[in-house]
C-alpha cells in the first residue's frame, strides 16, 4: 500500500506509470481510444491515459492528473468528487467490479454525454491486498436510454450497485419502481409479479428501512442514495420503464 502512495507525485505525464501496474496493461491503456485510469486507496490518481484527459478536456501539457483528487481537477466533474470517492471505496470493500453511468460535460466540446464507468479493485501482486482501483469509461450507445438520460441535460449519475446490502435483488427492483412513482399495480405488471406479492414486498421493504409511509421511505432513499440506483437486470427495458416515471 505504501509503495502505491510513494509514486503518486512522481509521474509527470501519462506515459510513465508505477511498478505496481502491469506493463502489458499500461501498453494497452496507452493505445486505447477509451478512457482508463488508476487510483490509490485514498482516491488519488496514479495513472490516467490520454483518452481520459480528452474526456475531461484537460491538456496534459498544462495539468497532470496524477497525484490529484477528483475535486482538484480543472473539470466540471470536480463537483461530484464525493460520489466518485464513494464509488472507489465501495469497489475496494466489495472487491468486485462496480458500474455507474456518469452524465457530465465531456470531451473538448463539453457537451452533456452519458458514459458507463466500470471500476475494478487493484491488488498488490505479492500480498494480494487491495491497494486501489482501476477504472474504464465507455460511451452509452443505447439510443433510447441515452435519450432518456439526457432529457434534463443536467450533470448526474446512476449506480448499478445498491448503496447498502440489506435488500434482496427483487426488493431493489421494487424500490426502483417505487421511486419512479409507479403504483403497486403497475409495478406488478412490469416485474411480472402479482399485486399481492408487490404489496407484501413493500411491507417488508418499509420494515427494513424503518419507515411507515411513502414520504418517509422517499426521504430514506434520498438520504441513503437509492434515488441514484438502477437495477442492472432492468437495463434492457430501461428506456421504456424510465419513460413511464415522469
Amino acid at each position: 500500500m505504501n509503495s502505491l502512495k510513494k509514486i503518486t507525485n512522481s509521474l509527470p505525464d501519462t506515459t510513465q506509470a508505477s511498478d505496481v501496474l502491469p506493463p502489458q496493461f499500461v501498453m494497452l491503456w496507452e493505445t486505447s481510444q477509451e478512457p482508463w485510469g488508476v487510483k490509490d486507496v485514498d482516491s488519488k490518481y496514479i495513472y490516467a491515459n490520454r483518452a481520459y484527459y480528452r474526456l475531461l478536456n484537460i491538456n496534459p501539457a498544462t495539468f497532470c492528473i496524477v497525484g490529484h483528487l477528483d475535486d482538484q481537477l480543472p473539470s466540471p466533474i470536480a463537483d461530484f468528487a464525493p460520489h466518485f470517492q464513494q464509488h472507489d471505496r465501495q469497489t475496494m470493500q466489495r472487491q468486485d467490479r462496480l458500474c455507474s453511468i456518469e452524465i457530465h460535460p465531456y470531451e473538448p466540446d463539453q457537451l452533456m454525454r452519458p458514459y458507463y464507468f466500470d471500476k475494478y479493485p487493484l491488488y498488490e501482486a505479492h500480498s494480494r491486498l487491495c491497494i486501489g482501483t482501476i477504472f474504464h469509461a465507455r460511451k452509452v450507445e443505447e439510443i433510447l436510454l441515452k435519450k432518456r438520460l439526457l432529457q434534463d441535460a443536467k450533470p448526474g449519475y446512476f449506480l448499478f450497485y445498491p448503496p447498502e446490502n440489506i435488500f434482496t435483488e427483487k426488493e431493489l427492483e421494487v424500490i426502483f419502481c417505487v421511486l419512479q412513482n409507479m403504483s403497486s399495480k403497475l409495478i406488478a405488471l412490469h416485474l411480472g409479479l402479482s399485486h399481492r406479492t408487490v404489496e407484501n414486498k413493500l411491507q417488508v421493504i418499509y420494515e427494513k428501512a424503518g419507515t411507515h409511509s411513502l414520504s418517509q421511505f422517499n426521504d430514506y432513499c434520498r438520504d441513503k442514495g437509492y434515488h441514484h440506483y438502477f437495477p442492472q437486470k432492468l437495463l434492457s427495458p430501461a428506456s421504456k420503464l424510465l419513460d413511464m416515471s415522469l
